[in-house]
């Protein structure tokens, strides 16, 4: 049986790992005037200048998912918001990210050699993937593969979805409910 995922979505928030209902409260973080697009749902990293940037397969200074943004449109000087975070010339460009760290996440993966239940604890990195492009701007964030006992990385795997239509993990596709394991706001990370 084939999954019906069929593209990368980033890291959709599904609720808070201690099982209460995700409230979809959204943290207010800066993204400078001109620096690169954030797509929709897209690992976002907090960067040493203090703006935000979408994560690579390797930061470890994580805070969540883009959940929107907010900025004043250069052309028309009118207040405007987008579900991502287009590469545009603003100086009050705020990007709202679902950044509790307590946030559990479904996310996709072209992998099959996660299996369920084996691949629940293992930490995962990113693959950063080509989002949907326009008019959606979705992330094109994937899982990737699992670093085994005692690795350390960006992702840890909770479980595999609830989703009947999206658990095969014989085939591509397959969907994964995660935390943020390598995030800013919930452990030891260092500083940046």
């Amino acid at each position: 049986m084939a999954n019906q995922s069929t593209t990368g979505f980033g890291l959709r928030p599904l609720r808070n790992a201690d099982q209460s209902l995700h409230s979809g409260g959204l943290g207010e973080w800066k993204k400078a005037s001109g620096s690169a697009a954030i797509n929709h749902h897209e690992l976002v990293q907090l960067q040493a200048t203090g703006y935000v940037l979408s994560s690579t397969t390797t930061t470890s200074n994580n805070i969540g998912s883009l959940n929107g943004s907010f900025y004043t449109d250069p052309t028309t000087s009118k207040p405007t918001w987008s579900n991502y975070a287009p590469s545009i010339a603003a100086s009050d460009h705020v990007c709202l990210i679902n950044d509790d760290p307590r946030t559990m996440f479904e996310m996709r993966t072209q992998l099959t050699s996660l299996t369920d239940p084996g691949s629940v604890g293992d930490c995962c990195p990113i693959v950063v993937g080509t989002g949907s492009g326009s008019p959606n701007y979705i992330s094109g964030n994937l899982l990737g593969a699992a670093g085994g006992a005692g690795a350390i990385d960006q992702i840890k795997i909770f479980g595999l979805t609830r989703d009947p239509d999206n658990q095969d993990v014989s085939v591509s596709g397959s969907i994964w409910r995660v935390i943020l394991n390598e995030n800013m706001l919930a452990n030891g990370v260092a500083g940046i």
